[in-house]
């Protein structure tokens, strides 16, 4: 995202990788992994700190995860990376609070591998996403104004996102470094990740 779809980029032009499909496919994907580490959060901090407080944080990750999606989709739909960077920001405070709730744990002496893949990530993800937001601010996209939210254009950001595709090889219609970085991070690096927190996790539960 981020401004990395903006030119619709694709390796291989099949209704498959069209942004909407890809996004529907990303939106439950997404809210299932902020779920996964709310439950995992509450179920380390009852078995290290049983703190209210971290419990309710913990509680918000899948909500701000949904305002994500709002912004994501309505970037999509209307044409505009303005929004996107209210959707990134919104994944840098997932992360803030992610990190700063296993940096609690670790406090306490939780040093199980859960939370050190917690940390691990957030100390690698949270540079970067700096560094992303200030891409989207670089973008020359005009702020957002309600005046561009009309039925017509809705329809036709609707139908963009479902037939237009670009297939593209050059790394400008990818968003240059930041936009492979991206790439790299998010299909290959995090499913490892999260495969590896989820057999971690199925591992505790057993017991």
């Amino acid at each position: 995202s981020s401004g990395i779809n903006a030119e619709y980029g694709v390796l291989r032009d099949t209704i498959l990788s069209s942004i909407f499909f890809t996004r529907l496919l990303a939106t439950f994907s997404e809210v299932s992994w902020l779920i996964m580490l709310s439950e995992v959060a509450r179920d380390l901090n009852a078995a290290t700190t049983q703190c209210d407080i971290i419990n309710l944080l913990a509680d918000t990750l899948p909500p701000i995860c949904v305002l994500a999606q709002c912004f994501v989709w309505s970037s999509i739909i209307l044409h505009t990376d303005s929004l996107m960077f209210f959707e990134e920001f919104s994944w840098f405070l997932m992360f803030v609070i992610n990190t700063g709730l296993n940096i609690a744990f670790l406090y306490h002496g939780n040093r199980s591998t859960l939370v050190i893949l917690s940390l691990v990530h957030g100390a690698l993800y949270l540079p970067w996403q700096t560094l992303h937001l200030k891409y989207i601010l670089s973008l020359d996209d005009p702020p957002f104004s309600l005046s561009i939210v009309t039925i017509s254009r809705i329809l036709a950001g609707l139908k963009r996102a479902v037939w237009y595709r670009k297939r593209s090889v050059v790394r400008e219609d990818w968003g240059g470094w930041i936009g492979e970085s991206w790439m790299f991070c998010y299909w290959i690096l995090m499913p490892i990740w999260l495969a590896t927190i989820t057999w971690e996790y199925e591992k505790v539960a057993a017991f």
